[in-house]
């Protein structure tokens, strides 16, 4: 009967601890990345986000809270991009690094503030933020990105930069009414 106890103790134990870690990372995220928690993209437009940004062998890729790092291994291994990633929220950098290494990409993921980063040898900056945070980026990016950086971004569009061009998400169909379950835009500027 005791083992049955410690066993019930250390499942209680590990979900607490769990739970810590994940609410830890979403209030780090809100607090020191000023309102951008961890939010997944949707799987069916990893690759399409990668496509829109027209990402070719070689080229210098930035994913600015990129999560679970899904962009940048797909930018890696289907575009052969060189992907850096910057999270600032333990869990999903955690979860990003563990990815990284079971999918054999050559991605490097550091958990620091992107608007700390040096990204003037970008030629691509992934992105799905909210308003805030891309108001903020905006003098960033015409800043540092160098002439033809590409910056894609999921939902949430640039307020001052007019884009090259608005594409729409892939999302899934509902099963009962065969419509798209959600749709979102993903806005392409150049610098």
């Amino acid at each position: 009967m005791q083992t049955l106890y410690l066993i019930i103790f250390i499942i209680i134990l590990f979900i607490t601890l769990a739970a810590l870690v994940i609410s830890s990372s979403v209030i780090v995220g809100l607090v020191t990345a000023k309102g951008v928690p961890f939010v997944s993209l949707p799987k069916a437009d990893w690759t399409r986000m990668c496509e829109l940004a027209e990402i070719k062998t070689g080229d210098k890729v930035y994913d600015l809270g990129c999560g679970k790092a899904n962009l940048l291994i797909v930018a890696n291994k289907k575009f052969g991009a060189q992907a850096v990633g910057y999270e600032i929220s333990l869990w999903p950098y955690l979860w990003g690094k563990l990815r990284i290494w079971l999918s054999g990409a050559k991605v490097e993921l550091k958990m620091r503030n992107f608007m700390k980063a040096d990204i003037s040898d970008a030629n691509v900056i992934l992105s799905y933020l909210f308003p805030d945070a891309m108001a903020r980026l905006e003098p960033k990016f015409k800043k540092e990105l160098p002439a033809g950086a590409r910056v894609v971004s999921y939902a949430f569009y640039l307020p001052k930069t007019e884009p090259l061009r608005v594409a729409s998400s892939t999302q899934k169909k509902s099963q009962l009414t065969g419509k798209p379950l959600h749709t979102s835009n993903i806005y392409i500027y150049q610098f």
